[in-house]
């Protein structure tokens, strides 16, 4: 008996010097390393399954692009996670896992429920230029996608928003496309867009109101440029940083258009039918972050009442505006840039203290005018004068101020032909 003790304390010592795992520590090392081998098996048949022509990558990624095919290859991965497919028919079923879907550049004209349904994961689809219609997408074909943030419906032949867009959209494409009108609601519940391109459509007023947009709460950038407006669509967000509204037929702008829309900074209403009389004197009042408008390519005869006090870039070329009077510019005090180059302006008609408020203008641009001579009283703080394409022929005593006659600069920039002659004369 006690021999056998000694034997066992003995079997006991070797087992610790000899670092022999008990029993339950080998059952969990072969344990892991069954599991590392079959995830490395996975991993390797999810490689070997990359459909023919088509490459896949350890990221779960499936790149099919530049490859026609006629339906979705019965090889792809169900762990897939993005996937680039170049087909002539959209897939009636994807893989749940799919985390970004780009189908561009296709033929497609019919998407399924279940092509970008039920997948939880989903966060980006691009479908531009395809042929898609409203007919070929079912109501509710996000269903159970409710985190998708980027919509990509561009260059298509959709004549409404579609209904019941994912809450979670941030970003969502639809130029390019025969859109006539925006239905009641169809915007409603997007409360986390930020981006809107509805740019190159065929939108009226009629084909809105006045709750359109008025229910984006974040909405920031919105494209409507290149489309049958014939005014300022109201009920706009007051969230609107940047509003695209050029290459209408908008004739004015009335004192409650933009009222609302506290927080915009860029507006550009160029290549437009405005005249100064239908632009209300009010219509920018409020606006105290506009700080770039563009209005040229219109029908304006003079300078418009009520420009926005805070303006740094005033662009006003290609109208019709043949005079200046003394007050016309006199409240936008940090007017960095004014653009006044092909209109109809003459020496006569341009006041001598028009400029005399504009402290801080550093680049001012007559050229394509009709000036006899250069404006007296321009600002100190002006670094470039662009006067090309005038009738110029001398440079009076006193044109320009000391600091701008000994700045070669300042006296040569865009000027040409009689123009840059008569300042190589008088300097």
């Amino acid at each position: 008996m006690i021999w056998r003790c000694v034997l066992c304390a003995l079997l006991l010592c070797w087992t610790l010097v000899l670092g022999v795992e008990p029993e339950h520590q080998q059952e969990e090392r072969h344990t892991g390393q069954k599991n590392k081998e079959a995830e490395r098996d996975r991993k390797e048949n999810t490689l070997m399954v990359c459909p023919d022509q088509c490459s896949c990558t350890a990221e779960d990624a499936v790149d099919c692009a530049g490859v026609n095919l006629y339906q979705l290859p019965q090889e792809i991965p169900e762990s897939t996670r993005h996937l680039s497919l170049q087909l002539t028919a959209a897939p009636r079923f994807l893989p749940p896992t799919l985390v970004s879907a780009d189908f561009a550049a296709n033929q497609l004209t019919t998407i399924y429920f279940y092509t970008f349904g039920q997948k939880p994961g989903l966060k980006s689809v691009y479908l531009h230029n395809n042929k898609l219609a409203d007919t070929g997408l079912p109501d509710g074909m996000f269903n159970g996608s409710d985190n998708l943030e980027v919509l990509i419906l561009s260059s298509n032949y959709l004549r409404n928003v579609p209904k019941g867009l994912p809450t979670a959209l941030f970003r969502l494409h639809l130029k390019n496309n025969k859109l006539e009108k925006i239905p009641s609601g169809a915007l409603e519940n997007l409360p986390h867009l930020r981006e809107l391109y509805l740019q190159n459509n065929l939108l009226s007023n009629s084909g809105m109101d006045n709750t359109t947009f008025s229910h984006l709460s974040r909405l920031e950038y919105l494209d409507l440029s290149n489309n049958n407006l014939s005014a300022v669509p109201l009920g706009l967000p007051r969230t609107l940083m940047l509003l695209h509204l050029e290459k209408n037929y908008i004739t004015s702008v009335a004192v409650d258009s933009l009222s609302a829309v506290k927080d915009l900074q860029y507006l550009l209403l160029h290549h437009n039918r405005l005249r100064a009389r239908h632009i209300h004197r009010d219509a920018f009042r409020g606006l105290k972050r506009l700080h770039t408008l563009h209005l040229h390519h219109n029908l304006l005869e003079r300078i418009p009442l009520g420009l926005p006090r805070r303006a740094h870039t005033l662009v006003l070329l290609r109208n019709f505006i043949s005079e200046i009077g003394r007050d016309d510019l006199s409240t936008l005090y940090t007017l960095n840039e004014l653009n006044l180059s092909y209109n109809r302006l003459t020496s006569e008609r341009l006041h001598r203290h028009a400029f005399r408020k504009l402290r801080v203008l550093e680049v001012l641009d007559l050229s394509g005018n009709k000036l006899s001579m250069l404006p007296l009283g321009l600002p100190k703080s002006l670094h470039i004068l662009r006067a090309k394409d005038n009738q110029i022929a001398d440079l009076p005593e006193g044109a320009l101020a000391a600091e701008h006659a000994v700045n070669p600069a300042f006296l040569l920039a865009g000027t040409g032909g009689h123009d840059k002659d008569a300042i190589n004369k008088r300097f």
